[in-house]
């Protein structure tokens, strides 16, 4: 799979279910010659009309995978503000204008084993990871997906129980504390070392970046922005970075970004 150009399309919700109070597996067809998604990029919907509200919203990917006669396309959101709150009234029909796919997808390394870090919704574009590399014969791939409950662990039932770490801050189900918590009390789990890839809020995303760099582990975070355009013309994703003078932009150079070159410290709260 290469990284195409984006497009604009109109599309269809083929169904909508409310997977946790307020959170939303979506399902939507493309036409059967739109470009293969990867992991990590993203699709930018307009959530309502053509002024309101007034920007689109970005989603990552749970799955993407082709049928004869569409591109199916899953994705997993919470409602969050008016565009969420809008989508969360889509039914089985409506049309969806969508601009994708975009953004930089992860980069895995095949010589290195693989732990996948969820925290809450953070789990859209690495249960699709995991997917692939499933499919690519990869034995070496762990999941830790971390929640604030047991209803919020979307996508639990696509994973392999053996190599999967979960922890829930209210203790429903796995460790008791964050995911973070539990894979630095559990170091003979992740013990080889490789490359976390990471998806999540950024404070979570900031905690696990400074857990691989004190283990020595390479570190691909998706961040989790706002992205008005999508194509950096807007400016209001800016990501500090270290030792550099300039910004990135989050929605065409990121999401995905090695962690090493972000600049945690001056990220905004």
């Amino acid at each position: 799979m290469t990284r195409a150009e984006p497009r604009l399309d109109r599309v269809r919700v083929r169904s909508q279910a409310e997977t946790h109070p307020g959170f939303f597996w979506l399902s939507l067809e493309y036409p059967p010659d739109y470009p293969d998604v990867l992991p990590g990029q993203y699709l930018n919907l307009r959530a309502g009309g053509p002024t309101e509200p007034l920007f689109r919203r970005p989603f990552g990917v749970v799955e993407f995978r082709r049928e004869p006669q569409a591109a199916v396309v899953e994705l997993y959101y919470g409602v969050v503000g008016s565009g969420t709150a809008a989508m969360a009234r889509w039914r089985a029909g409506d049309a969806v204008d969508c601009l994708g796919p975009l953004g930089t997808p992860y980069t895995v390394d095949p010589e290195r084993p693989a732990v996948l870090v969820a925290g809450g919704r953070g789990a859209a574009p690495l249960l699709y990871l995991n997917r692939l590399l499933r499919d690519a014969g990869r034995g070496d791939v762990r999941f830790a997906f971390g929640a604030r409950s047991a209803g919020m662990l979307f996508g639990l039932d696509r994973l392999d129980a053996s190599r999967l770490l979960v922890a829930t801050e209210d203790g429903s189900a796995g460790y008791r504390g964050t995911i973070v918590e539990a894979l630095d009390r559990e170091r003979d789990w992740w013990k080889d070392t490789g490359v976390l890839y990471a998806c999540g809020p950024e404070r979570f995303l900031a905690a696990i970046a400074a857990l691989a760099e004190t283990r020595g582990w390479g570190c691909q975070v998706s961040l989790e922005g706002v992205y008005a355009c999508g194509l950096g013309l807007c400016r209001g994703c800016a990501v500090p970075l270290r030792n550099e003078s300039r910004f990135l932009m989050q929605c065409t150079e990121g999401p995905v970004v090695d962690a090493r070159r972000i600049d945690w410290s001056r990220m905004p709260e």
